[in-house]
C-alpha cells in the first residue's frame, strides 16, 4: 500500500506552507474546500454526538477546531490490484494490518471494497473477520481512540484492516480517502466533564493529565514496540446516573 498525508493546518493556513508534490500544489484551494467540507460534515456528526452523551452543544466539535493547530489530515491511500495466474479472490493479501484510529474521528471516503472489521465479540481469526461493502454516496465513519478515552470507553473505537477487495474488484487499484481528525494540540487527555452519560473516574483509576499529542506518541510507541496489540476498545454500557 501506498499513502501520502496532507495535513489540514499546511491546507487551511495554521502553519507555514509545505511543499506537497506537484498535482496537490496545483490543487491547493480544492484541497482547502474538501478540509473546510470535511469538517462541516463531522461538525454535524460531533453535534449528535453532544446530544446522546448529554453535552453542552459544540463541546467536542470545539476541541477540533478547524482553525486551530491540530495534527488532522487527509490520508490519501492506493492498493495495487491482485496479480498472477491465480484465481481472483484467491491468496488474498493483507495490505494494511489490523488496526485503530488513534484520533477522535475519521471519514472514509472509497468505491471499492477491501475494508474489513472485527466485530468486538469474536477472536482475531480470518473467519471472523467481516467486509464492509462501499455504499454509492457515502462515507464510512470510525470513532477513534482518543473519543474513547475522553468518554470513558462509552464509545468504541473498532480494529479494521484491509485486505484484497474481493471478486472481480481484486483486479482493480483500490484508491481512498481518509479524513483523520485530531485534536487541537492544546488539548488534554482529561475525561470530559458535565455529563450524567460519561462516568467518572471510579476508584483505582487516575486522570490522564497528558497532552493529545504526548499521548497518541506514546500510544504510537506501545505498537510499535509490540507493547501494545491493537484491538476493539470501548463499547462500554451506558448507566444513565440520577
Amino acid at each position: 500500500m501506498e499513502m501520502y498525508n496532507l495535513g489540514q493546518d499546511d491546507i487551511v493556513g495554521n502553519s507555514a506552507p509545505r511543499q506537497n508534490p506537484d498535482p496537490i500544489e496545483a490543487h491547493r484551494s480544492d484541497c482547502r474546500e474538501f478540509f473546510e467540507h470535511a469538517h462541516a460534515a463531522i461538525s454535524v456528526i460531533c453535534a449528535n454526538l453532544d446530544q446522546q452523551l448529554g453535552l453542552p452543544l459544540d463541546t467536542l466539535i470545539r476541541r477540533s477546531s478547524i482553525d486551530q493547530p491540530s495534527e488532522t489530515s487527509l490520508r490519501l491511500l492506493l492498493s495495487w490490484p491482485q496479480t498472477g495466474d491465480a484465481e481472483v479472490g484467491d491468496n488474498r493479501q493483507i495490505t494494511l494490518g489490523g488496526h485503530t484510529d488513534i484520533g477522535t474521528l475519521t471519514l472514509l471516503f472509497h468505491v471499492s471494497g477491501g475494508l474489513q472489521i472485527l466485530p468486538a465479540d469474536k477472536d482475531n481469526v480470518a473467519e471472523n473477520w467481516r467486509y464492509i461493502r462501499p455504499e454509492p454516496g457515502c462515507a464510512l465513519i470510525n470513532v477513534g481512540d482518543t473519543l474513547v478515552e475522553w468518554t470513558g470507553g462509552i464509545l468504541r473505537s473498532s480494529l479494521h484492516r484491509v485486505v484484497t477487495a474481493p471478486g472481480e474488484q481484486a483486479r482493480v487499484a483500490r484508491q481512498s480517502l481518509a479524513y483523520l481528525v485530531r485534536p487541537r494540540r492544546t488539548e488534554t487527555m482529561h475525561r470530559i466533564q458535565g455529563s450524567d452519560v460519561i462516568p467518572p473516574l471510579g476508584e483505582g483509576e487516575e486522570e490522564d493529565t497528558r497532552s493529545v499529542s504526548d499521548w497518541a506518541a506514546w500510544r504510537a510507541r506501545q505498537v510499535m514496540n509490540g507493547e501494545l496489540k491493537p484491538r476493539t476498545t470501548g463499547g462500554r454500557r451506558v448507566v444513565t446516573r440520577a
